[in-house]
């Protein structure tokens, strides 16, 4: 059993970021290659005023639980402001985007339904 009392605050993984998504920066939380556990992966992200996470798909389903700060979703065409409090649900292989449109960091928690963060192949 892995037991984590605040996941934002005790990953020691290290930021990512890539060029490809401006303003984007992420840590894995629960992973297989960085946690032992199996069936699950999350992770942790802000995006920047201004930031985007562009379009993409991927074949697994993926869950956002916002925590902070307001974004617009492109969800397979249709926009929609998402929020703190919000819990969004994307179909696998449903083309998807997140840009934060605020003047705060948009913070949210992603969840895979993969053991690990890199058997989730990102398509543009």
């Amino acid at each position: 059993m892995i037991f984590i009392k605040n996941l934002k605050s005790v990953s020691d993984q290290e930021w990512s970021t890539t060029e490809k998504y401006p303003g984007v920066r992420w840590k894995f939380l629960i992973d297989a290659d960085f946690t032992g556990s199996s069936g699950l992966s999350l992770g942790f992200a802000e995006i920047a005023p201004g930031g985007d996470l562009i379009l993409h798909y991927h074949s697994p389903a993926e869950i956002y639980v916002v925590t902070g700060g307001v974004g617009t979703l492109n969800k397979s065409g249709k926009l929609e402001e998402v929020k703190k409090g919000d819990v969004v649900y994307i179909a696998g292989n449903a083309k998807h985007a997140l840009k934060n449109t605020g003047k705060e960091t948009l913070e949210f928690y992603w969840i895979f339904p993969t053991d690990r963060f890199s058997e989730v192949k990102y398509l543009y």
